[in-house]
């Protein structure tokens, strides 16, 4: 556990120069013991000035849950609060500012003599949008995300680490290349702390999907996410998130852990004994 808290320390560290000095953080742990991994939110706003001068919209950032160094069970429990945490972040942080700025909205329109705007989905749903006027707002339904659920409802992207890090660093699957799907995100169901999966398994998902140059080597960090809208079911459990672009909240990552490969023997292949 302590070189869990190192490593995200480290990462965190690195990241903090690409996070504005203003940035007000509030943390707090859920357990005083060791071994419980730490969550916070990170009270950073992005803000974006609307057209037609209508008000700037601030929208609250999660800062992700690092879980490097927790496995099995304990992985499991982690991201159960991490959902938990996510949850609230929504409900107290993001509907709430989404609330107030169609408030504003509203008065602007009325003072100016406009007719009701129709914001879709940001009046009703926490939404990942950074701009509710430009265009999707890709919601996020709450009624899904149960924090009492035995196994997290999330879905889980696997990387390699520099990417990952970028990932959430950034807040956005920007950085993903066409590699790894040609301007989409692939998610899937198989979860970090599922003992029977591999990173055989995990890039064949991605080679089902024709995008064969992945490697199993590279599936080396796992992201947690939400399922929006924006998201469709294809099939053996894999989503498909329809762009690589906007803002996209991290819910938690960590690094994978898997057994070292079987060191090459004497014996024969498949295509029969040598004389």
């Amino acid at each position: 556990m302590h070189q869990q808290r190192q490593h995200c320390a480290d990462w965190r560290l690195h990241s903090s120069s690409l996070v504005d000095k203003a940035s007000i953080y509030t943390s707090h742990s859920y357990s005083s013991s060791r071994s419980e991994p730490s969550y916070s939110i990170c009270r950073k706003l992005h803000t974006f000035t609307m057209g037609d001068n209508y008000p700037a919209y601030e929208r609250p950032e999660f800062d992700s849950v690092c879980l490097t160094g927790t496995t099995g069970d304990k992985l499991r429990k982690g991201l159960q609060k991490a959902v938990k945490e996510y949850r609230k972040y929504l409900q107290k942080r993001v509907q709430r500012a989404q609330v107030k700025w169609v408030a504003k909205a509203r008065a602007y329109e009325q003072a100016t003599d406009r007719p009701p705007r129709n914001f879709g989905a940001f009046e009703t749903n926490p939404c990942m949008t950074a701009s509710p006027l430009a265009g999707a707002n890709e919601a996020i339904e709450l009624d899904t995300l149960s924090g009492d659920a035995s196994d997290p409802p999330l879905l889980y992207v696997y990387l390699p680490t520099n990417l990952a890090r970028s990932c959430v660093e950034d807040k956005t699957f920007e950085a993903v290349p066409t590699k790894y799907c040609p301007g989409v995100v692939i998610a899937m169901n198989c979860r970090p702390y599922d003992p029977v999966i591999s990173a055989r398994s995990i890039s064949g998902k991605y080679h089902r999907r024709l995008c064969t140059n992945v490697e199993r080597e590279d599936m080396q960090y796992f992201l947690a996410v939400v399922a929006t809208d924006r998201f469709s079911f294809q099939d053996n459990g894999v989503w498909i998130r329809d762009t690589t672009s906007g803002q996209f909240d991290i819910v938690a990552y960590g690094e994978m852990t898997w057994p070292p490969p079987m060191p090459p023997t004497d014996w024969p292949t498949a295509s029969g004994w040598d004389d």
